[in-house]
C-alpha cells in the first residue's frame, strides 16, 4: 500500500471521528428531575402531622433548634426532622391531576397522613402496587414519589422526640440516687460534692459522671409502660426551681428511664454505668 493511500484512509478516519464527536455533542442533555416542590428544607419553620398512630404532632424552629410543642413540650428530635424535610425535594416520578370522586383508589379519602410544613399540606396516600411508589397529593394534583418517608409520615410523636435524656446547652446542679448524691458547691462552679463522701477521688471523676449524665442520649424514646418504677432519681438543673424525676425500671432486655410526667421512657445503652456512684479507680465510659 503506497503512502497516499495510508494518507487517504488517515484523513476518512479523522473525518469520521470528528463527525461523530461533532454528532454527540448535538444530543440532548438529560431532563432536569422535576422536583415535589420548590421549597427548601432549611427555610421551613413548622412541621405538623396527623396520622393514625396517634394524636397530631406540632413543633417548631427556633434560635435553639427544634422544639416539640404537642403532644409533648419537649426538644424535638433535629435529624429525624431533617431526614422529613427532603420530602419537598424530592424527584417526582409522576403527576395528574385526580378527581374528588376517585381519591379513594390512591388511600387520600380521607389520607393515611397529613403534613403540615410551614403553609404546605400534603396528604399521604397509599403505595402503587406495580411499582410501589407513594402517592401524594398537594392541592388539585397527585405525585408519585420513591417510598422513602413511611416511617417518618406514619410514626407516632414519641419517634419525634429528642434521643437527649437532658435538655442540650442546660449545666447540672444535683445528680440524687437511692444509693449516692453528687451536688455542685455553691459559688464554685468546677467543684462538687458527693454524699457519701469518697477520699481522694478527684474532681476529674466526679465532672466524668456530670458530664456522662448531660451526654447521654437514648437509642430509641417510646410510650412509658403502665407499671411502676423499681427506683427514681433526680437530676437538678442550673437555673430552675424544681428538678427532673426519672423512675428506673429494669427489664429482661434492659433498663428504661421514665419521665411519668410526660409519658415517655428512654431506652439507653449504659444506663448502669449512669447510675453507679463515682469511683477514684474506673473511668466512666
Amino acid at each position: 500500500m503506497n503512502r497516499n493511500r495510508i494518507n487517504a484512509i488517515l484523513l476518512l478516519l479523522v473525518t469520521l471521528l470528528g463527525t461523530l464527536t461533532w454528532w454527540s455533542g448535538r444530543e440532548s442533555p438529560p431532563a432536569p428531575s422535576v422536583l415535589l416542590t420548590q421549597l427548601l428544607p432549611d427555610r421551613i419553620h413548622s412541621v405538623s402531622i396527623s396520622n393514625k398512630s396517634g394524636p397530631t404532632i406540632i413543633m417548631q424552629r427556633d434560635d435553639n433548634g427544634w422544639h416539640m410543642n404537642k403532644p409533648f413540650s419537649i426538644e424535638a428530635n433535629r435529624a429525624r426532622i431533617q431526614q422529613l424535610l427532603e420530602i419537598l425535594v424530592i424527584p417526582v416520578r409522576a403527576q395528574f391531576g385526580t378527581e374528588q370522586n376517585n381519591l379513594s383508589e390512591f388511600g387520600l379519602a380521607p389520607p393515611l397522613a397529613l403534613l403540615q410544613l410551614d403553609q404546605l399540606e400534603i396528604r399521604v396516600g397509599n403505595t402503587d402496587p406495580i411499582n410501589h411508589y407513594r402517592y401524594l397529593g398537594i392541592g388539585n394534583n397527585l405525585y408519585l414519589i420513591k417510598d422513602l418517608f413511611p416511617h417518618l409520615l406514619l410514626a407516632p410523636a414519641e419517634a419525634f422526640v429528642s434521643p437527649n435524656i437532658l435538655p442540650q446547652g442546660k449545666e447540672l446542679d444535683l445528680i440524687e440516687t437511692p444509693q449516692w448524691r453528687l451536688e455542685r458547691q455553691p459559688d464554685r462552679v468546677q467543684t462538687w460534692r458527693l454524699t457519701p463522701a469518697l477520699p481522694g477521688i478527684s474532681t476529674d471523676r466526679l465532672t466524668e459522671k456530670v458530664d456522662a449524665w448531660k451526654n447521654a442520649q437514648a437509642l430509641k424514646v417510646v410510650k412509658a409502660p403502665a407499671v411502676p418504677a423499681d427506683f427514681q432519681i433526680e437530676i437538678g438543673l442550673n437555673g430552675s426551681d424544681t428538678t427532673l424525676v426519672f423512675g428506673i425500671l429494669r427489664q429482661q432486655q434492659g433498663t428504661l428511664l421514665l419521665r411519668k410526667d410526660l409519658g415517655l421512657a428512654y431506652d439507653l445503652p449504659g444506663t448502669d454505668a449512669l447510675l453507679v456512684a463515682p469511683t477514684e479507680s474506673a473511668r466512666v465510659p
